[in-house]
């Protein structure tokens, strides 16, 4: 099993959106849906893990995708670059 997977070049749908299955939550770049680029990465997180514990981190670019994850023992930092 799998908490976090990096994609790079997902597929994206007419309503701008990519497939996943309900286990995992999607993490687009920032401002994936307000730009005309065509988004090259993403983030699942697997929703085992608390909604609660982790959030995206807002950098300006189609390319990268990144989320911090909060526990008692660390913070950590996850980035998908393009």
């Amino acid at each position: 099993d799998y908490d976090i997977i990096a994609i790079q070049e997902p597929f994206i749908d007419h309503l701008n959106l990519t497939r996943a299955n309900p286990r995992w939550s999607v993490v687009y770049p920032t401002g994936h849906h307000d730009s005309g680029h065509r988004t090259r990465s993403i983030v699942l997180v697997n929703t085992r893990i608390s909604s609660n514990a982790w959030h995206p981190i807002k950098i300006p670019s189609p390319d990268v995708t990144a989320v911090t994850i909060v526990s008692q023992q660390r913070t950590v930092h996850i980035f998908n670059l393009y």
